[in-house]
């Protein structure tokens, strides 16, 4: 190791003889090799920085001394270090006037370059340099620059011989300053006039001053005064960062990268956290898939500002090309890539996202796999190795994952002891885990989540349930033990609203189905959530506990973002129902922040126009009692008939069990107008013509436990209602109407939803006469029949072939809800619909069907509907498909 380090340090002395031509020498200066302080090999850096030093001296006029006398020391003699002492001793042997010794240290990836000037004949430092870089390139050009500095102060210095160097210092002075004040400056600095001088102290002074933060380059220079030492700090400030810009970035907006720099404008600039953030962006980069894309910053300074540049290099993005399992038998390759996030590249790819690696979605891959196969028994699977490999033209990435499988178990005996609030068997129940039974870990894992809430609904909120598991590897079984530990019980202490600028704390406290002082209830906070979710108001709502003063006490925050939850518009539209549209509307859902809603909406087109004004008092004297009112005027062309309907609506709501179910009972007058009718209408149609009046109530109960008003993932609403027109209510229109409505949501993996919805209704007339035409069902169209045109599903005359509507009618509706464009606030579609309408009892060997696709997304103007569904045996005069748009709602 000693060999080889005087053979490096022969190879510092070996460089210093190349370089420029030196001019006419009038200074000889003794260069000696610097001392290297790091944890790694820095060698390379200093043969740079000594050569840097070495023709910079030489091109401005310095001749290079003993260069023979150091190779001998370093070679012959195995000198490593050269201090003052070691210059002193072989100055009259070179004839230098100089010697420039330091050392380069390299710390936490910044590198600094510390050397003084000692002045041979006298034996005395005369100056002390210290720069610092985040890089060699950027060290070696302040080398560069400062090496003027070091040959004028040389130049001075032979000027003023013979000079007493003796002494105590005279003055301490600054220079180079603009904005840091220099008493600021001078008050980290330890010497002091009147003292004698001291160089280590000069060298702990500057680097107090660049630990200061403000600048970019420290310097000390000493020269004679009138009675003794002048020593002035040099200092270079660091400019102040006034634009952050960004170029050759197309993936990624700016708003995205900024989010992620720690770097800030009107800020002192720091070259080692501007290194820190272009590695930032390079990770960004990385977790979008660019793999290979390349930063680097770039300053333009004044000398006060600066504007720093992020130039970016994107590359191509690096996507999954296969990915492969070694060692499975149980499971196909394809059973095994379903369950992961990671998808390899397709043709759909650039809507899906399907190809792109991220590497912590792969991590957890890993354990979706893993959970796969340990929620189908196989509970001493593992994962042995893994490999993610970039291609050669750097494009592509090949996943192998190497499984081992083991035997598959299934469920021995199941114990539960410990703190029973009820039966054992009703706890095992709770489990849903059964002897015999394949294991499942997330199954038994969602029965200790449903015992954690049973406990926590009963006050036990620190309740420990703590599973463990046997092997019996003889018999392949696992044997479930499970101790329940209640603790004490919790009451709520402190409920605190955060986050709502609009919304008063009221309108959100009234959802809540637990208060402060009250037995702590776990399903009470999860119905909570929903309740705010449903109500449309909140972009997003999170319910967070802590301790409260002491351990059976619940802090609970209810952190909730707003969402507009109102407009006013006014201008032209399209409908594909009533084509072209003008709209004017005033509609707010949660007026002034009370929850009032408000709507004033005025709707014309070519073959309709609807007026109304409604407003809802959804907890009526702050009781869960809602109350509103609609008053309106419709008026809509059929191609056979013209139909207006004038009236109003009041409503009053209550609730039946929590706030998930409620009931409905509603009051409705209106005077309904059939005219313009075809002198080729059917006769049910003619004999329709003229006015009515309807007067009916109607009573509803509705279920609703969604989690989001808008996409919900979970749930069910279940609605029924019963109206009756006429009879004991006037009006001179007889009908009974049943209708009944569910619809349930089911999540599914990857952020996708499965939901099923049934629709039945029936009219009959009573008191000797007929439902009236304007009641019956006329189905097709977004709102139920998808693929086929609106109103153009029903019983028709067989004589005219007009659509009449049916008194009984039926529609299912199948959908699959997918992410789309990584947008939460849009989701694609798959859709199958099926039903009919009928006169008379539902015909299931008569049923419609249809499928398609569509986007749902929550735009700036309302809830946005674009499907387009495909009649599946299209028949005589129906179209094979039709697609349709809504925004907001229906018309």
């Amino acid at each position: 190791m000693r060999l080889r380090r005087v053979f490096l340090l022969a190879a510092v002395i070996a460089l210093l003889v190349q370089g420029v031509p030196a001019r006419s020498a009038d200074i000889r200066v003794l260069v000696l090799p610097f001392d290297m302080h790091s944890a790694g090999d820095i060698s390379q850096a200093r043969r740079d920085l000594m050569e840097t030093v070495a023709s910079s001296l030489k091109a401005l006029g310095a001749e290079i001394a003993g260069l023979d006398e150091v190779r001998r020391l370093v070679v012959d003699k195995g000198v490593e270090r050269f201090d003052e002492e070691t210059a002193l001793s072989i100055a009259s042997r070179v004839e230098a006037d100089f010697a420039v010794l330091g050392s380069l240290t390299e710390l936490s990836g910044r590198l600094s370059a510390d050397w003084r000037v000692l002045d041979l004949k006298e034996g005395v430092l005369t100056a002390h340099y210290f720069r610092s870089a985040g890089s060699l390139r950027e060290l070696l050009r302040k080398v560069d620059e400062t090496m003027h500095h070091v040959y004028v102060h040389m130049k001075t210095e032979l000027a003023r011989r013979p000079v007493e160097k003796e002494g105590l210092i005279e003055q301490v002075t600054v220079s180079g300053n603009r904005r840091v004040d220099g008493e600021a400056i001078l008050s980290r600095v330890s010497s002091r006039p009147g003292e004698p001088f001291s160089q280590d102290k000069v060298r702990e002074d500057i680097k107090s001053i660049f630990g200061m933060g403000y600048f970019d380059d420290v310097a000390a220079d000493l020269s004679d005064g009138r009675k003794g030492k002048v020593l002035t700090f040099i200092v270079r400030e660091m400019p102040f960062i006034k634009r952050v810009e960004f170029t050759g970035n197309k993936e990624l907006r700016d708003e995205k990268i900024r989010e992620t720099l720690t770097i800030r404008e009107n800020t002192v600039l720091d070259r080692v956290l501007l290194r820190e953030n272009a590695d930032k962006i390079k990770a960004l980069y990385a977790e979008e898939g660019f793999f290979l894309a390349q930063v680097e910053p770039e300053v333009q300074t004044d000398g006060l500002d600066a504007t720093v540049t992020f130039r970016i290099r994107e590359g191509d993005e690096v996507r999954v090309r296969r990915i492969s399992f070694i060692g499975n038998e149980v499971f196909t390759d394809d059973e095994l890539k379903a369950v992961m996030n990671t998808k390899e590249y397709w043709v759909f790819s650039p809507l899906t996202d399907a190809g792109r690696f991220k590497d912590l979605y792969f991590q957890n891959d890993l354990l979706l796999i893993m959970k796969h196969y340990f929620d189908n028994g196989y509970v001493e699977a593992d994962i042995t190795d893994h490999s993610v490999l970039l291609s050669e033209d750097k494009r592509w990435f090949y996943i192998t994952i190497a499984v081992t499988e083991g035997e598959q178990y299934t469920i021995g005996d199941v114990e539960v002891s410990g703190d029973l609030l009820t039966g054992i068997a009703e706890l095992k129940k709770m489990l849903l885990v059964k002897p015999g039974e394949v294991f499942n870990r997330s199954r038994l894992a969602s029965g200790i989540n449903a015992v954690t809430d049973f406990y926590g609904d009963k006050g036990y909120a620190n309740v420990e349930i703590t599973p463990r598991t046997r092997l019996r590897r003889d018999k392949k079984l696992v044997d479930i033990k499970v101790e329940i530990r209640k603790n004490e019980l919790v009451y709520f202490e402190r409920i605190e609203i955060t986050g709502n600028v609009k919304t008063r704390d009221k309108v959100i406290r009234r959802e809540l189905e637990f208060k402060e002082g009250q037995l702590y209830t776990s399903t009470g906070i999860k119905r909570s959530k929903n309740n705010l979710k449903r109500l449309g108001y909140f972009e997003d709502v999170q319910i967070i506990e802590s301790m409260g003063s002491s351990t059976h006490r619940k802090n609970v925050t209810v952190k909730v973002k707003e969402m507009p939850t109102g407009s006013i518009s006014a201008g032209v539209g399209y409908s594909s129902i009533d084509k072209v549209i003008g709209t004017a509307s005033i509609s707010q859902s949660n007026f002034l922040g009370t929850g009032l809603k408000l709507n004033v909406m005025g709707t014309v087109s070519a073959s309709s126009s609807r007026y109304m004004i409604g407003l809802t008092e959804p907890w009526l004297f702050d009781k869960p009692i809602s109350a509103g009112f609609d008053i309106y005027n419709l008026r809509r062309e059929y191609p056979d008939f013209s139909q207006e309907r004038k009236g109003f609506e009041v409503r009053l709501g209550f609730p039946l069990y929590k706030l998930v179910t409620r009931g409905l009972v509603s009051y409705r007058l209106e005077e309904v107008k059939i005219f313009d009718v075809s002198p080729f209408a059917s006769y049910f149609i003619s004999s329709q013509q003229g006015s009515s009046t309807v007067s009916s109530v109607r009573g509803l109960v509705r279920h609703d436990t969604r989690d989001d008003a808008f996409f919900p993932t979970e749930g069910t609403v279940i609605t029924v209602s019963t109206e009756v027109a006429g009879g004991p209510f006037g009006g001179d229109t007889n009908y009974i109407k049943y209708a009944a409505d569910a619809v349930r949501f089911f999540p599914l993996p990857w952020d996708t939803v499965f939901s099923i919805r049934g629709s039945v209704g029936h009219l009959q007339g009573y008191g000797g006469k007929s439902a009236p035409l304007y009641e019956r069902y006329f189905l097709g169209g977004i709102n139920s029949l998808r693929g086929f045109q609106t109103r153009s599903v029903g019983p028709r005359d067989p004589r005219t072939n007009e659509i009449l509507g049916g008194d009984t009618m039926l529609v299912v509706n199948v959908e699959y809800l997918f992410p789309f464009f990584s947008q939460k606030t849009m989701k694609g579609l798959v859709f199958f619909d099926t039903g009919n309408s009928y006169d008379g009892g539902i015909d299931f060997g008569d049923l419609k069907m249809s499928a398609g696709t569509g986007i749902r997304w929550f735009s700036p103007l309302g809830p946005l509907r674009l499907e387009w569904g495909f009649n599946l045996a299209p028949k005589a005069g129906e179209k094979a498909s039709q697609w349709e748009f809504a925004v907001g709602t229906a018309f």
